[in-house]
């Protein structure tokens, strides 16, 4: 595969090509339906702060969605971004990270979903630096659990992996990592905010969820 050179960046300059993929397929369920990425999150809503963070750390952003359907809700924030979506349901996030990296053009991509509202640019661009010459970059939260859905993966590699699990009914979300020869898992410890805190991997699962960060000072 041909990796075609990035000469220039906002955050400046680096040796790979280099895609990320934002997951914003979810059903809602826990939220009542609701449309996780439309929720808001300070000035605006959850995917317009995602794709902030994301257009600054890559060469391509893709969105994954469920249907096409859905992008009557979301087509203000696509603004012609790449889309993809789901041809097998019922596989969870897996559906959404098989077609995004069928059509990523970079050799790693960050993969990341939508309900995260503390995405960081310095980090992002450490987890890419940091996966060269790796199968992947999967960090550890402060819960002690991989963050799968925060982290970067060689496309090649993994790839094959996910179809194969999602064909043997295997459709957690690590099986397709943990079946990598070369993973670095990034220490907890390494994974702290200017201010102490470590919030990278906040998500939001429920109403009162989204409340609380509201009607934190953490939001800016």
């Amino acid at each position: 595969m041909i990796c075609i050179k990035k000469t220039s960046n906002s955050s400046g300059m680096y040796s790979m090509t280099r895609s990320t993929l934002l997951l914003a397929g979810g059903l809602g369920t826990r939220l009542n339906g609701k449309e996780k990425a439309l929720l808001p999150f300070g000035d605006g809503v959850l995917i317009e702060n995602s794709l902030r963070v994301l257009d600054d750390v890559s060469d391509e952003v893709i969105i994954s969605l469920r249907d096409e359907s859905q992008i009557q809700h979301l087509s203000s924030y696509i603004k012609g971004r790449k889309v993809v979506f789901d041809s097998i349901r019922n596989a969870g996030p897996l559906a959404g990270i098989l077609e995004g990296f069928r059509e990523a053009k970079g050799e790693y991509v960050f993969v990341v979903a939508c309900d995260m509202p503390f995405l960081n640019t310095d980090f992002i661009n450490s987890l890419f630096e940091m996966a060269e010459g790796h199968d992947a970059v999967i960090p550890i939260g402060p819960n002690g659990k991989k963050e799968p859905l925060h982290s970067v993966y060689h496309r090649r590699f993994l790839l094959p992996l996910i179809k194969e699990c999602i064909d043997a009914g295997d459709r957690f979300v690590l099986a397709p990592v943990l079946k990598l020869n070369d993973v670095v898992y990034l220490d907890k410890n390494e994974n702290k905010s200017e201010s102490g805190e470590s919030r990278y991997f906040t998500n939001i699962n429920y109403p009162e969820d989204m409340d609380m960060l509201n009607n934190s000072r953490d939001v800016q």
